[in-house]
């Protein structure tokens, strides 16, 4: 490999020039190191892809009519056998026939000048060429500094993922009594279903809907997934808990970040619950027959929008009776519309319900959430819990 060494300079090239003719070589060669280029030769066409290969040019000056593998034939190989980086081949011929040049451009090259070459034409073409190299350049190095942050995002993400899914299954998500799913509108959900037991057997449920989408609303619900697991630990009383909770999210979130929630206690030994709803839908209170008995309405603004001192946690309370089932959903799970704008709505929601019956009552909802959905993707998060209200007795 024959190599000049020249002055290295913000733009320079590596120029690979490959021409059977020594003149010419030895012309190009000392025009192109002239203009501060580093300039690699070869004799032919098969010598030119080794050097390709090794050098990895910047630009290729490439005579047409070589010994052996041709000009055309050597274009042809440099694009397939280098692969996805871009460099352009600028083809020389002394045969000025268009179809020469077609025949050239077809196999791979970028531009074409004939011989004998005029050194100010190609100072021009070089010039064009060291632009888009340049352009190329910066392309690159945005698109590994946008993989690299790409991956730090990636790493981010899947902490968040196990962070949050540890904190929601550390209590008793997978309780017997009741069933549960979240729809996320992202990877990332707003919705949460926290459960948990206290020491003396009362049954916390929590679903909670933070305001936005994605990984900043997932985020925002770590602060009361960690008071709620706490207190309930500790056995504390419900509205010691919707005040901490509030409490924290005050404090910790900004202003336009906050929690829809509604959180039951069920007592089963009693058949009484304790409910506070702050900003979600009416929780759905039914009989064995299925018939709606009660709703659980909004009384209160969602958790972390008050300051302690204006925070209301006074809740509802309510005797159950002889069984039946509640139902939960956020907001999202009704509103949600098919291709046609339509959206599911409460009253598809009641008569689903009604006629789903016992553990059946979420899988089918979220069945004919989906048939209702088609090929389009719900806008927020979508979730629903079924707990069933057996007949007051024992600690189960």
């Amino acid at each position: 490999m024959q190599e000049d060494s020249t002055v290295d300079r913000p733009g320079s090239l590596r120029i690979l020039v490959a021409d059977d003719s020594p003149d010419t070589l030895h012309a190009l060669r000392h025009f192109l190191a002239g203009q501060g280029h580093e300039v690699v030769t070869a004799e032919d066409g098969l010598t030119a892809c080794e050097r390709c290969l090794e050098a990895r040019p910047d630009l290729v000056l490439m005579d047409m009519v070589m010994p052996g593998m041709d000009g055309v034939e050597a274009t042809r190989r440099m694009r397939a056998q280098v692969g996805a980086p871009w460099f352009p081949i600028v083809l020389l011929s002394s045969v000025h026939d268009v179809r020469d040049a077609v025949h050239g451009l077809e196999a791979g090259a970028d531009d074409f000048l004939p011989k004998p070459v005029n050194l100010r034409l190609l100072a021009a073409k070089i010039a064009s060429f060291e632009r888009i190299a340049a352009m190329q350049r910066a392309l690159l190095s945005q698109a590994e500094a946008l993989r690299r942050l790409q991956d730090e995002q990636a790493l981010e993400e899947e902490l968040a993922a196990v962070l949050i899914g540890n904190l929601v299954q550390q209590g008793g998500a997978s309780d017997p009594s009741l069933r549960w799913r979240v729809l996320p509108s992202a990877r990332f959900s707003g919705d949460v279903v926290a459960v948990a037991r206290s020491p003396d057997g009362r049954l916390h449920v929590l679903l909670g809907d933070a305001a936005g989408h994605g990984l900043a609303a997932s985020v925002s619900l770590i602060p009361a997934l960690q008071v709620f697991y706490g207190m309930v630990r500790k056995g504390l009383p419900l509205v010691e808990l919707l005040r901490e909770m509030n409490d924290r999210l005050h404090q910790q979130l900004p202003v336009d970040r906050y929690m829809a929630a509604l959180m039951v206690v069920l007592d089963k030994s009693s058949g009484r619950m304790e409910f506070w709803n702050g900003g979600m839908p009416s929780g759905i209170v039914l009989s064995r027959q299925g018939e709606v008995v009660r709703e659980l309405p909004s009384d209160h603004p969602p958790l972390g929008i008050l300051p302690s001192k204006a925070f209301e946690p006074q809740c509802g309370a309510w005797e159950w009776g002889d069984g039946g089932q509640l139902v939960l959903h956020s907001d999202g799970l009704v509103e949600a519309e098919n291709p046609e704008g339509e959206p599911f709505g409460l009253e598809r929601l009641h008569r689903r319900i009604a006629g789903g019956g016992g553990g059946d009552v979420v899988d089918s909802v979220i069945a004919e959430l989906q048939d209702h959905l088609g090929v389009r993707s719900a806008r927020d998060d979508a979730s629903i819990v079924a707990i069933r209200l057996g007949p007051r007795g024992p600690l189960s």
